[in-house]
């Protein structure tokens, strides 16, 4: 009975401090802070690092891990599959120029030059692994772009859907990438890397039965009120994909990111409201269980009384920077110096799919709790400071 108190009254704390967060971020005028930011910093004063009122049981770690998954589902609903099948009538018919081309060649530039700037971290003792390191570094924040361009209007633009589109390849691809290296890592089994590819193969399966099932008209017809059966069809696919990515010993990560995908192709992104549903039930509630709880296990003693983190942390910094920006320079192919200094200091924002990157590496016993609290930092960091700089830029451009 008093497990059960103290579940619901830590429970009650943190439902607490994500209410009162968003009313206090709205009222600092001076930072354009995102909310998530916001519940991180909540939870470091609340948490062990501060007033230490949030204690550990298995029904909050089963809700912030929930939580990280359903961020990861609503990663993969921001994707439009239809987006691959548009023709870009501003790029001159050169195909080198089309969104989805930049975007993947700006992923590789930043894979390539991350692991070289990690490699020289590794000869000075900063880092052990330099592959789950580079992989970290990679990751973007779809959470923090959209919204940006969502607030600029810029989604509907060429410019804005070659932002999204860098957004989305850098976050699939680096999923995947991670799932492949964990299989890899912790059996060295390279059949238990092929078993990889069924949950792709489930994907393709659920996709088409899934088209099949949304045209019944029996759908439409449940889809409010006290049935809210698409609802329900999306919680059936969120789970499945979690439990499939559990028996193939594959990270949760990329099956939630899967089932948004497959949410995203079955329904129309202008009509349907099953995008506001999902987005009020994961960000009202799951999604900010899982921040707080991240900043109320991040120690910041541990990062402060280590001499590594002096300076890790700057070099850290200077090095996300570094992967994002000169790699976006290819964006100069389509606009100007300004719009591309923007965009490249946009996706430098990090928040989700980093801590979790960082999460895995802890787990594998390959990242250090020192460098995970730096790169916990480095998220709240760039996520501040990187949309200020888009909008710095991008204002003085359109002066």
């Amino acid at each position: 009975m008093t497990n059960e108190v103290t579940s619901y009254s830590s429970l009650l704390l943190i439902v607490l401090t994500a209410t009162i967060v968003p009313l206090v971020v709205k009222k600092i005028k001076i930072l354009a802070v995102p909310i998530v930011v916001g519940e991180i910093i909540a939870g470091i004063i609340i948490g062990k690092s501060g007033l230490n009122l949030i204690h550990g049981n298995i029904s909050l770690d089963f809700l912030a891990d929930f939580g990280f998954a359903f961020l990861m589902f609503l990663s993969g609903l921001e994707i439009d599959l239809k987006f691959l099948s548009i023709k870009k009538v501003n790029c001159q018919n050169q195909w080198y120029r089309t969104p989805l081309v930049l975007s993947s060649l700006l992923f590789l530039g930043t894979l390539m030059l991350g692991f070289c700037l990690v490699y020289v971290m590794g000869l000075f003792g900063v880092v052990s692994n330099k592959v789950i390191m580079t992989l970290i570094l990679s990751t973007t924040s779809l959470g923090v772009v959209v919204p940006t361009l969502k607030e600029k209007k810029l989604l509907g633009t060429e410019y804005g859907q070659t932002i999204l589109f860098s957004a989305l390849v850098a976050d699939f691809a680096t999923m995947f990438l991670i799932t492949l290296f964990v299989s890899w890592y912790s059996s060295n089994n390279s059949l238990h890397m092929l078993l990889i590819s069924f949950i792709f193969f489930a994907f393709y399966i659920f996709y088409k039965i899934g088209h099949k099932i949304m045209k019944m008209k029996i759908i439409d017809e449940l889809a409010d009120g006290t049935s809210q059966i698409k609802v329900r069809i999306a919680f059936v696919l969120i789970l499945a994909f979690i439990s499939l990515a559990q028996i193939l010993g594959v990270e949760m990560i990329l099956g939630a990111f899967l089932a948004g995908v497959i949410v995203s192709s079955l329904n129309e992104r202008g009509t349907s409201q099953i995008y506001n549903k999902l987005d009020a039930i994961g960000y009202g509630f799951f999604i900010s269980i899982f921040f707080i709880r991240v900043g109320a296990n991040f120690e910041v003693q541990t990062v402060l009384r280590n001499p590594k983190s002096i300076y890790l942390l700057p070099a850290l910094l200077i090095t996300a920077y570094l992967v994002k920006i000169v790699p976006s320079l290819i964006f100069k192919l389509n606009f100007s110096w300004r719009e591309t200094l923007a965009g490249g200091a946009l996706l430098s924002s990090r928040i989700s799919l980093i801590i979790a990157a960082s999460s895995i590496g802890v787990r594998l016993g390959l990242v250090s709790n020192e460098i995970n609290g730096a790169v916990i930092l480095l998220a709240i960091i760039t996520c501040t400071i990187s949309p200020l700089l888009f909008n710095h830029l991008f204002h003085a451009q359109t002066k």
